[in-house]
C-alpha cells in the first residue's frame, strides 16, 4: 500500500491544491457523512476526503466494500484512518528519529575524528619540539653559565610539554571511548524499538503490536486478493490453576503456552498475548478450513504436554486450549473479524472446552 499521493504524512488537503477541486472533495465527503449519520471527525474526514479524490485506490475499495454491505460506520472509518494513516505517521516519525540520530552520531564521530586527529599531530609536534630542546642543551657544555637560564627554562617548557602531550593523549582515549558509547548507545535504542512491541512475559508480540500487524495484513489480503484467518485462544480454567498453584507457576504455563504455540506456526504467521490467559495467532494466506486444522494441531500438541512442578517433582496436569477460527472478508474492519473469532471462541467454550470451534459454527439470528 501506498500512501495518500497529496500528503503522505496526513491525508489533509494541501495548501497548493486547486481550490475548487479540494473544495468539491471536502463538501462531497462532508455530505456522505451527513448522509450515512456519521458523526463527524477529522480522522474520518481525511478518510472520505482521499476517498472521494480517488488518490488512494485501496482506499477507496475498502470503503465502496462497506458501503456496499451496508457496514460503513464510524467504528469504521476510524479503523480505515488508522490502517491507511496512523501507521504512515508513526513510520514517518519514526523514520525522522532515525534519521536524527543518524546525523547527530555522523556529526558527533566527525568531531571526535577531527579531535582526535589534531590531538594526535599536537602530539607529534611536541615531541618535535622536546627533541629539539634537548639537543640544543647538550650543544652548549662549553659555556653553561651562559645557558644556565635557557637551560631551566627549556627544561621548564619540557616540562609542561610532556604534560601537555600525556593531557591529550587521556583527552584522545576519552573521545574515543564516547564515540564507542554512542555506538553502544544507538545498539541499545534499536533493542528498546524492537522490544516496545513484545510481550514481557512471554516474549511473543503484544497487543499493540497485534493491532499494527492485523491492519497490515489484512491490507496486504486486500491488495493481493488472498485469504487471512485469525485464532483468539484462551487457556482453559487458567484463574482455578493460578489460584491453585500461584501466580508464578500461572507466569509459567503462559511462557510455556506461547513457546509451544510458535513450535506450530510458520514464520510469516503472527503470534500475540491478547491479554491475560488469551493469545492470538494471525494467519496469513489461509482459509477457514486450513485455520481450524492449524487451530487442532496447535490444542493437542499444547494438551500433549505435562506440566511439572520443578521445584517439587509434581505433576500438575495438562494444559487445555479453547479456540474461535474466523477468516478475513474483503472490506471489513479489522474488529469485525477479531469479534467473530471471539464469538467462535465462547461458543468453544461454551461447548465444554478443549475444542476448536469456527465461525461457521456461530448460531445465526433471524
Amino acid at each position: 500500500m501506498t500512501p495518500p499521493a497529496a500528503s503522505p504524512s496526513s491525508g489533509y488537503p494541501r495548501p497548493d491544491e486547486d481550490f475548487p477541486s479540494a473544495l468539491r472533495q471536502a463538501r462531497s465527503a462532508v455530505d456522505l457523512l451527513a448522509q450515512l449519520k456519521i458523526p463527524p471527525s477529522p480522522a474520518r474526514f481525511v478518510v472520505l476526503f482521499n476517498h472521494q479524490g480517488g488518490a488512494m485506490p485501496d482506499l477507496s475499495r475498502a470503503v465502496n466494500r462497506l458501503m456496499s454491505h451496508d457496514r460503513l460506520t464510524a467504528t469504521g472509518l476510524d479503523e480505515l484512518y488508522d490502517e491507511f494513516f496512523t501507521r504512515f505517521l508513526e513510520e514517518e516519525q519514526l523514520r525522522e528519529a532515525s534519521r536524527r540520530i543518524g546525523r547527530t552520531v555522523a556529526e558527533v564521530a566527525d568531531c571526535l575524528g577531527a579531535a582526535s586527529g589534531s590531538a594526535k599531530r599536537y602530539g607529534s609536534v611536541l615531541a618535535g619540539f622536546s627533541t629539539s630542546a634537548e639537543q640544543i642543551a647538550s650543544l652548549s657544555p662549553a659555556n653553561l653559565r651562559m645557558f644556565a637560564e635557557l637551560s631551566n627554562a627549556i627544561g621548564t617548557v619540557l616540562s609542561e610539554t610532556r604534560k601537555m602531550s600525556d593531557t591529550n593523549r587521556i583527552l584522545e582515549e576519552r573521545l574515543q571511548l564516547s564515540g564507542r558509547e554512542i555506538e553502544i548507545l544507538r545498539e541499545h535504542l534499536d533493542l528498546l524499538e524492537r522490544e516496545a512491541g513484545l510481550d514481557g512475559l512471554t516474549g511473543i508480540a503484544n497487543r499493540k503490536s497485534f493491532d499494527i500487524v492485523l491492519r497490515e495484513a489484512i491490507a496486504q489480503a486486500q491488495r493481493e486478493e488472498q485469504p487471512l484467518s485469525l485464532l483468539m485462544i484462551d487457556i482453559d480454567h487458567f484463574k482455578i490453576f493460578n489460584d491453585a498453584h500461584g501466580h508464578q507457576m500461572g507466569d509459567n504455563v503462559l511462557k510455556l503456552v506461547a513457546r509451544y504455540m510458535r513450535e506450530c506456526v510458520k514464520g510469516r504467521d503472527t503470534v500475540a498475548r491478547y491479554g491475560g490467559e488469551e493469545f492470538t495467532i494471525i494467519l496469513p494466506h489461509t482459509r477457514l478450513d486450513a485455520a481450524v486444522q492449524a487451530a487442532n494441531l496447535i490444542r493437542h500438541h499444547v494438551s500433549s504436554k505435562k506440566v511439572v512442578n520443578r521445584r517439587t517433582g509434581a505433576n500438575l496436569g495438562q494444559i487445555t486450549l479453547s479456540i474461535g477460527v474466523a477468516e478475513y472478508r474483503p472490506g471489513e474492519p479489522s474488529s469485525e473479524l477479531v469479534h467473530r473469532a471471539d464469538e467462535a471462541l465462547y461458543l468453544a467454550k461454551g461447548s465444554g472446552r478443549d475444542k476448536v470451534a469456527s465461525e461457521s459454527e456461530i448460531p445465526t439470528h433471524a
